[in-house]
């Protein structure tokens, strides 16, 4: 390797180096935090669960409108440990507290309200990051579950409407339908209601306005949106607790590409390309590093645990890969879903025949923009394929990944549309 390629490579690592001791820093700070006042908190919303169990539908028979209290659960179970252990093991381990006579949910609120009818026993799961404890944690002082959900649903449409607003005020306002198309595949309303579902959506809208931002500075050319995909990736690994993880590199990189000026070229292919290596190097570096350090802070090995897991989740023995797919687009397979689509192709359609431009589209001018679109639309299927056995068993929130999907394919018809 030439003095040239070495440079670049140890400054990435220099900057994942960083966001190591940062999350490890912040996540010490987290867990020396009351939690007196957070097991109040969670005490409180005890009527919450008990009113909705584990995988409330907001509409019966929509698993698109499905809730995972059954996780959040858990992540309040993280944030309101207070175990003997030392600082540093618990901020690595990530205890939660379970029972063998209550479901999680229960365990959950009746140790929070201090039932002492039921034995617990401490659950490590340190092979993630949990930083989302880190602003669960502060919340949890001052609120409840419940209010932490409105907090959420302000917040993130908030977010959402200056998403948007930026993208009316560039010259790139025609793709603001498939960006909104984008987050109605995502469905706001459980990433409100769902903590675990709202990491990446906070992702997404925050990595949205700044590649936006870049955009109209003229800028999205240069390193800056380089360094974006790469926090991206690691911010991901940081809060995530394996969601939907591709939807963030994905809408980003429909973003970058939309924001191209003139046509879509090789030389934007291959810098989108890069980008998404880079957006993979701090995801997956990310979470190395979250092994790494639990290892060498608690005396645990934590690559195996983290290794068994990997190997099971990406295997196919109870499933087969393509059937993962289909499961996860399933979801849409209802009435409602399918007239929205044949009124959106047929809306298109009508605007090609308009402009005169369906063989363009098909292929002549456009096969450059058309091949990078439709590449980045194939993400979600390789994704959910490598994670068969995640994907089959967690259909009903892994379909989110083709956000992406639909973000890429509604880009590119109105990418040729206006070109």
């Amino acid at each position: 390797m030439t003095q040239k390629h070495k440079i670049p490579l140890v400054k990435w690592c220099g900057k994942l180096l960083a966001g190591l001791m940062a999350g490890t820093a912040l996540m010490l700070w987290a867990y020396m935090l009351p939690t007196e006042p957070m097991r109040e908190n969670v005490a409180r919303s005890s009527s919450l669960f008990d009113l909705e169990g584990a995988y409330p539908e907001l509409v019966k028979g929509y698993s698109y409108t499905r809730l995972d209290n059954f996780t959040d659960s858990i992540m309040l179970g993280a944030a309101i440990y207070d175990g003997e252990e030392p600082l540093t093991e618990q901020a690595m381990q990530n205890f939660h507290i379970d029972s063998m006579e209550l479901p999680p949910v229960l365990a959950l609120t009746n140790y929070a309200n201090q039932v002492t009818a039921y034995e617990y026993y401490k659950v490590a799961y340190g092979r993630y990051w949990h930083g989302y404890l880190v602003p669960l944690k502060l919340l949890l002082l001052v609120f409840d579950y419940g209010d932490i959900r409105i907090l959420n649903f302000f917040l993130q449409n908030f977010l959402l409407c200056i998403v948007l607003g930026m993208l009316v005020r560039t010259e790139k306002k025609k793709y603001t339908p498939a960006y909104l198309a984008a987050v109605f595949t995502l469905n706001p309303l459980t990433t409100a209601l769902s903590l675990q579902f709202s990491a990446v959506y906070y992702i997404i809208l925050i990595s949205s306005l700044c590649m936006i931002r870049a955009g109209r500075e003229g800028k999205a050319e240069d390193g800056r949106t380089d360094n974006l995909f790469f926090f991206t990736g690691m911010a991901t690994s940081y809060f995530d607790f394996l969601t939907y993880p591709i939807a963030g590199a994905g809408i980003l990189l429909v973003l970058y590409l939309n924001l191209q000026e003139g046509r879509i070229d090789k030389r934007q292919i291959k810098a989108g390309i890069k980008k998404l290596l880079l957006w993979g190097f701090g995801y997956g570096g990310m979470w190395a590093g979250k092994w790494l350090i639990g290892s060498l802070l608690t005396g645990t090995d934590f690559f195996r645990n983290a290794w068994e897991q990997s190997l099971f989740r990406t295997s196919a023995e109870n499933c087969t890969r393509i059937g993962a797919v289909c499961k996860n687009i399933g979801v849409f397979l209802k009435w409602p879903f399918l007239l929205v689509f044949l009124t959106m192709a047929f809306c298109y359609f009508m605007k090609f025949r308009k402009a005169n431009k369906l063989r363009k589209f098909l292929w002549h001018k456009e096969k450059t923009a058309v091949c990078a679109y439709m590449a980045v639309a194939c993400l979600p299927v390789g994704w959910l394929c490598i994670m068969a056995n995640h994907s089959w068993e967690h259909y009903w929130f892994t379909f989110r990944t083709f956000s992406v999907t639909c973000f890429a394919v509604g880009s590119l018809v109105h990418h040729c549309i206006n070109s």
